[in-house]
């Protein structure tokens, strides 16, 4: 008799950490899902990504990381109407790049240090562009393998 109440003891503990473990994973599930809910519905962000051409949302262009990714753009819908950028990159060293919302007009130069990198911000009138769109960055002249595309930006 002893061994059997020791079994049923041994159980009734293995099911009391099975369900432990059960409420401690779906609490984690649970803080994941709220995590992803706050994030700013006014804001993404893009990579840049090395690219030749692009149509004028660069609908082609992945935003995943990659051996092609340049740098990053941070995009935030402002409340007073415009819309702020901040866009880091590494690139050729000491180079101005031209950045242009594309097929819209040029935003803003950006000039890499001595070792190709550059941070800048700025912000544009966020009526220039509907819901969906993109940027591209080049050197003057834009040769070939300089030029970059951002992943498309959308805040449908």
């Amino acid at each position: 008799m002893r061994p059997t109440t020791r079994m049923r003891g041994w159980m009734r503990q293995e099911a009391l950490w099975v369900i432990v473990i059960a409420a401690i994973a779906s609490n984690i599930s649970a803080l994941a899902q709220v995590a992803r809910e706050q994030t700013d519905p006014n804001q993404r962000q893009v990579y840049l990504v090395r690219k030749d051409q692009a149509d004028c949302t660069n609908s082609d262009v992945p935003n995943v990381d990659s051996p092609l990714v340049g740098g990053n753009i941070w995009v935030t819908r402002l409340s007073d109407g415009n819309t702020s950028v901040k866009v880091a990159m590494t690139a050729k060293p000491a180079t101005i790049y031209r950045l242009f919302l594309k097929c819209v007009r040029q935003l803003t130069d950006i000039t890499t240090d001595d070792e190709g990198v550059a941070n800048v911000s700025f912000a544009f009138p966020t009526n220039l562009v509907g819901a969906v769109y993109g940027f591209d960055m080049y050197p003057e002249g834009g040769p070939a393998g300089n030029k970059y595309q951002s992943a498309q930006v959308s805040f449908q």
